[in-house]
């Protein structure tokens, strides 16, 4: 599988925490909860799960679909070797690729879920479309993803102090809905909500973002080491919000999307 830099640059930031990523993603697999929460039960035999990590969704998947193949995709290899472990069933498959340009024939898979990977990708459109694609006839996708106000207060905290890019960015909400809408789905259904986490002190957001591999890998990002005294200035603009001992609140911007084809 050739990757552009970007596409690499991904892909190892989520290889080199496959080993820390179920020890901090408590968010994520709130987030994973949510959307599995609503499948409807129908007969479904082949489920892709694209940007499958460690395993999570598939492993909430086995015990209600026993009978169906469950197969995991992740753009990188050492999350699968993670997740491979956490597998139960006889028909399970791990597969190493890009939710761009997925390796599957048409019309493939009953049931399509992702959670929280398509905020990665380069091109939206591409991964609805290759998501489109494998569907069979009247399948459906779930899909969550992040919007722009995710991580606001960390990245005003570094706005305040210069002007690169310290901080991910993601679509905002309705660029998101254009996206999906140049998809020719036969039914979309989205909606928009902001969760709120607080996080004791600056660095364990960092220990948080850096655990699951979500720390930034934008375009326009200084190069080499940011200064101590820097570190200290974002870190006390971060904190001057905290919450007496609850510490300061961080708003995740979660979009949850059904697709049927």
């Amino acid at each position: 599988m050739q990757m552009s830099p970007s596409k690499i640059r991904i892909a190892d930031s989520f290889a080199k925490a496959a080993g820390s990523y179920d020890t901090y993603a408590q968010f994520q697999r709130d987030v994973a909860d949510t959307l599995l929460s609503r499948i409807p039960d129908r007969k479904t035999t082949r489920i892709l799960d694209i940007g499958s990590g460690t395993g999570y969704c598939a492993s909430s998947l086995m015990p209600v679909y026993p009978q169906s193949c469950i197969t995991s995709l992740d753009i990188a290899d050492a999350m699968l070797l993670h997740a491979r472990p956490r597998g139960n069933s006889e028909c399970e498959n791990w597969v190493c690729g890009d939710g761009e340009s997925l390796p599957f024939f048409d019309n493939s898979f009953d049931l399509v879920v992702s959670s929280l990977a398509m905020q990665w990708c380069t091109d939206p459109v591409m991964f609805c479309q290759e998501i489109f694609r494998v569907l069979k006839p009247g399948a459906h996708a779930f899909v969550s993803t992040l919007a722009e106000k995710t991580l606001t207060e960390l990245r005003e905290s570094w706005s305040a102090i210069d002007s690169f890019v310290h901080v991910n960015t993601f679509l905002p909400y309705g660029e998101i809905v254009k996206c999906l809408g140049q998809v020719p789905f036969s039914r979309v259904t989205s909606n928009n909500q902001q969760e709120f986490c607080f996080y004791s002190s600056f660095n364990a957001l960092c220990k948080e973002l850096k655990g699951i591999g979500a720390h930034n890998i934008n375009a326009g990002q200084r190069q080499g080491l940011t200064g101590k005294d820097k570190f200290r200035k974002v870190k006390a603009h971060f904190e001057r919000n905290a919450e007496n001992d609850k510490g300061t609140s961080v708003t995740w911007d979660i979009v949850l999307i059904e697709m049927e084809k």
